[in-house]
């Protein structure tokens, strides 16, 4: 299961009326930490870890305090300092050396399981900011619209006297899928393991065909064109690959007439299959509403299918994300540097300043 917030609420709301049930957040971290200012998760009495505060190292300790919330009917904070030979955390030994404050609420009918199920609804096709007030066991959200390149942490606020955690949660990432070919299963295998939504349309797509593609997406047998307007502005990624040129000009002429909200777009094949594309939709590179990454993806090395798709999606995840896809050591660095990229033996130099993001 992934840990995205979505997933965990898909998990927990079957089981919400079984078990006594804590909301736990991390409302204010120091130095170095694995998860930031606004991660939550979802504990219960009967021993149900839904999501992580920590890199695994707290949760056992996190399923005894709430365990203890719901016998005292109490909210409870708690300090896990890395660097306090005192603190539990330096006796469970977490090499991280930060320290992380983390609030347990009481999450029941007589707070409205603090709008959870309706921040599940929500996120079905919107993202949220959600505010948990610190002092009480209350909650509430507003709709708004996806962030997903603004990867942004929680941040504790003063409203009306009140402090509270103030929190985006996004829906999850959209990959949509043109094409049914067998090197693509493992794409739409990876997005799923991912967590993320996936769509694959095809307009030669049958059932025998279907039935090669993992049970969680959704397989549409239509063409691009046929698309509508809604659905594409809720998709961050589109990969391109119907093995056929005349499909692929077809696709990219369609998406560029649309409206949506700038997407990752990815063709299959090498430079030169771009340009036989792009002359067939009749367009050039500078008509481009939509820019379209062709080679898509990362030079990782490996040319099978699985291989492929690990560089797809990683060019794609860093394209939603907002992320620049440079080694971390780089990016920790501070330096400029110049890094080659290596996409398909053809050479593309590029000077990248390197900052932390």
């Amino acid at each position: 299961m992934s840990n995205h917030f979505y997933h965990l609420l898909s998990s927990w709301l079957p089981l919400k009326e079984e078990a006594n049930w804590v909301l736990g957040a991390v409302i204010n971290t120091r130095g170095s930490v694995y998860r930031k200012t606004g991660a939550l998760m979802l504990l219960s009495d009967a021993g149900h870890q839904l999501g992580l505060l920590s890199g695994g190292c707290l949760e056992s300790d996190l399923l005894l305090q709430a365990r203890k919330v719901i016998a005292l009917g109490k909210s409870r904070q708690v300090v896990y300092d890395a660097s306090d030979d005192s603190n539990i955390a330096w006796r469970l030994g977490i090499g991280c050396g930060g320290a992380a404050e983390i609030l347990l609420h009481p999450c029941n009918a007589q707070n409205d399981f603090l709008q959870l199920p309706e921040i599940f609804s929500c996120l079905q096709d919107q993202a949220c900011n959600f505010e948990l007030t610190i002092a009480k066991a209350h909650a509430s959200f507003t709709p708004c619209m996806r962030k997903l390149a603004q990867r942004q942490h929680g941040k504790l606020e003063q409203k009306n006297n009140e402090q509270i955690l103030s929190t985006l949660i996004n829906p999850l990432p959209h990959l949509l899928v043109l094409g049914n070919g067998v090197d693509v299963i493992p794409l739409c295998q990876l997005a799923v393991t991912l967590g993320w939504r996936v769509t694959l349309a095809d307009q030669r797509l049958n059932a025998n065909k279907r039935a090669h593609f993992p049970t969680q997406i959704n397989a549409l047998s239509i063409s691009a064109d046929e698309l509508d307007d809604e659905f594409l502005q809720q998709v961050d990624g589109i990969v391109i690959a119907h093995h056929n040129i005349r499909l692929d000009a077809a696709a990219i002429a369609a998406l560029q007439t649309r409206t949506m909200l700038n997407p990752y777009i990815g063709l299959l094949g090498p430079a030169h299959r771009k340009a036989d594309v792009l002359a067939c939709a009749g367009l050039s590179e500078e008509q481009l509403k939509y820019p379209v990454a062709g080679p898509m993806g990362l030079a990782l090395g490996g040319d099978l299918p699985e291989s492929i798709a690990l560089s797809v999606l990683a060019e794609c995840h860093a394209k939603i994300f907002g992320s620049s896809a440079l080694p971390l050591h780089l990016l920790a660095s501070g330096e400029n540097q110049l890094v080659a990229i290596n996409v398909n033996d053809e050479a593309v130099y590029s000077l990248c300043a390197v900052a932390e993001r």
